[in-house]
């Protein structure tokens, strides 16, 4: 008799949507790049440092001291920035964030006793979740914060409970972006192709960082990462004929740059999702436009406008928005700036739930379909 061994397969992840698995996570710095990947994911939960500077000893202390020194009414001072913004700073810890106020809207001492309680209430709600370690919390730093630190940082957030700890690098060589590996039970170390400019901190490399949460999601639950995402319908009432091209003509210069698009219904959208608008465009060689990219109203998230340098291809442009509510429809499309006469093609548009375009195939060839001046 000849026996035959079963293999025990072990399911993978499951494949959440991007705003749920943004909130599986909670920033502790250094600043609020993590905290605008949940924002452009349509997420946005309360965390105590979601939008605020945190230098990572300081972090430590106040962990190792239940945040007993931060935040009172002696700690807390509200500043003024060159831009005119008021932000709250801690003077025992360093800990800053904006208010989201400016200077003579509201009066310093009324934002002042606001802060002193949110902090208090953020506080609170952080112990808990370090308590309940149902949380990966995500901490972004430069080289400078040295593997000593993080570790000390990793020890403390283990002080409170069974929580699990990302720290987020920029590898030092191209085979290591996307990557997460375990250091130790509480410790993980991930790596996003790069970090976005302090000084523009929304310019973030999302895809990066949601590759990045899917497969420390997964290696927090001991599970195999999700293969690939589901199809996303395509929600556009009319997306073009497969496989043509549209031409599209730049018009005379005016105040509003050229948008080659068409209204679409936005009533039926789920308004507490994010949707994401794509196209592939061809650029000519002799293209003298200034800027291509993509268009739902005047709203956005994230976007990916054409690399203008790269002629005579297919590359794809898009840009994801919170659409509100109040708003029954909205024009999509391309977002071309340029001289009078000056053309393109494009193809392939998409309407999709999420904060980025699903992958597809780029087109074979420059298929001329019928012009286009909308």
């Amino acid at each position: 008799m000849r026996l035959i061994r079963h293999r025990e397969t072990v399911p993978a992840a499951p494949f959440l949507p991007a705003r749920d698995l943004v909130q599986a996570f909670e920033s502790v710095g250094d600043n609020c790049e993590f905290g605008l990947v949940q924002r452009y994911c349509g997420a946005e939960p309360l965390g105590l440092f979601r939008f605020s500077s945190a230098p990572i000893a300081n972090l430590v202390h106040a962990l190792e001291t239940d945040f007993s020194e931060y935040g009172g009414a002696d700690d807390l001072e509200v500043l003024v920035a060159a831009t005119g913004r008021l932000y709250c700073r801690s003077r025992r810890y360093g800990f800053a964030y904006n208010t989201s106020d400016f200077v003579g809207t509201t009066q310093p001492a009324a934002i002042h006793r606001r802060e002193v309680g949110k902090v208090a209430y953020l506080k609170r709600r952080l112990l808990e979740d370090l308590a309940e370690g149902e949380k990966v919390f995500v901490r972004k730093g430069d080289a400078e914060e040295e593997p000593d630190a993080v570790a000390a940082l990793a020890r403390a957030v283990r002080r409170h409970g069974p929580g699990q700890l990302l720290a987020v690098r920029r590898p030092d060589r191209e085979a290591l972006a996307g990557t997460v590996t375990r250091h130790d039970a509480t410790l993980m170390i991930g790596h996003i192709r790069r970090f976005a400019p302090y000084e523009t901190a929304y310019d973030i490399d999302l895809a990066s960082w949601l590759d990045l949460c899917r497969r420390t999601h997964a290696l927090a639950r001991g599970l195999p990462a999700p293969l690939s995402a589901p199809a996303s319908p395509n929600l556009l009432a009319m997306a073009g004929l497969p496989g043509l091209a549209a031409r599209h003509v730049l018009g005379p210069p005016g105040e509003a740059p050229n948008v080659f698009g068409r209204r679409e219904r936005t009533d039926r959208l789920d308004a507490d999702a994010v949707h994401v608008f794509s196209a592939w465009v061809w650029i000519p060689a002799d293209f003298r436009g200034d800027r291509v990219g993509a268009a739902i109203g005047h709203f956005r998230h994230g976007w990916c406008d054409a690399d203008l340098s790269v002629r005579e291809a297919w590359q794809r442009v898009w840009v994801a928005a919170k659409i509100p509510a109040t708003y029954r429809d909205l024009m999509m499309g391309l977002l071309v700036t340029g001289p009078a006469g000056e053309r393109l093609w494009s193809t392939g548009r998409r309407l999709e739930a999420g904060p980025l375009p699903a992958p597809a195939p780029q087109p074979r060839a420059l298929r001329i379909g019928l012009g286009s001046g909308t």
